[in-house]
């Protein structure tokens, strides 16, 4: 019979403890209206200090995933030296520099990015005499200097029964597919209808409207969320 013996040492780093929270703000100074989960954009950490400015040692990045509103926090990391950076949003990128952060205790990091469009309600969701859900929207191109403005791609109406109202989180048979949209719509109201009428008496539908670019990710931007009630 073989003994395989095993030494254990128990390792020598602190449990994380470390808070980082914060907003992703538009050019505006608003929460960035985005979808719920990992799904959507993402804050990339690359730590720093684990490498001890060694060039040679490769560090795999970690990622924090983003509120629907814009804001983020974990309350389990590790202290250390941090570059943050905003990625995979309907947003220009951010500086390849990123934000040099040092985590320890409670660390609150916004960051300003600028969407590709910014929407507008011009009729809030409404349910009509036939029970359908109808809405109507603006969107203006924003710019950003030395970046090519992306083109226009397609517009959705999200409805859900929760507030985690999205692209990713929408009941596909009261919209079904997207609406096509193009560069030349900007300023104009675009309306949009549910497919097919809401039913259930007293349920709570969470709407919003997306409208996405034809960028690399191709997420969509986003109005804030309304609700509405049938009755």
């Amino acid at each position: 019979m073989t003994i395989c013996l095993f030494s254990c040492e128990k390792d020598n780093y602190d449990d994380p403890d470390a808070t980082i929270q914060g907003r992703i703000l538009d050019h505006r100074g608003n929460l960035l209206q985005t979808e719920q989960g990992r799904g959507d954009m993402r804050i990339k950490m690359d730590e720093l200090s684990w490498a001890n400015g060694n060039d040679d040692v490769s560090i795999i990045p970690r990622y924090l995933n983003v509120n629907q509103d814009g804001t983020y926090i974990t309350e389990k990391w590790f202290a250390g030296a941090y570059r943050m950076t905003p990625i995979e949003g309907a947003f220009y990128p951010y500086s390849e520099e990123g934000e040099m952060v040092k985590i320890k205790g409670t660390v609150t990091q916004d960051f300003t990015v600028t969407p590709y469009l910014d929407i507008e309600w011009v009729k809030e969701p409404t349910l009509t005499s036939d029970n359908y859900i109808e809405v109507s929207v603006r969107f203006k191109r924003n710019a950003k200097d030395g970046a090519s403005m992306p083109n226009l791609n397609n517009a959705i109406l999200c409805i859900s029964t929760n507030q985690y109202c999205g692209n990713n989180n929408k009941d596909s048979q009261l919209f079904n597919g997207t609406q096509k949209v193009t560069n030349d719509d900007e300023g104009t109201v675009i309306e949009l209808k549910t497919s097919m009428a809401v039913k259930y008496t007293g349920t709570i539908y969470w709407v919003r409207v997306g409208i996405c670019c034809d960028d690399q990710y191709k997420k969509y931007n986003y109005t804030d969320i309304k609700t509405v009630t049938v009755n």
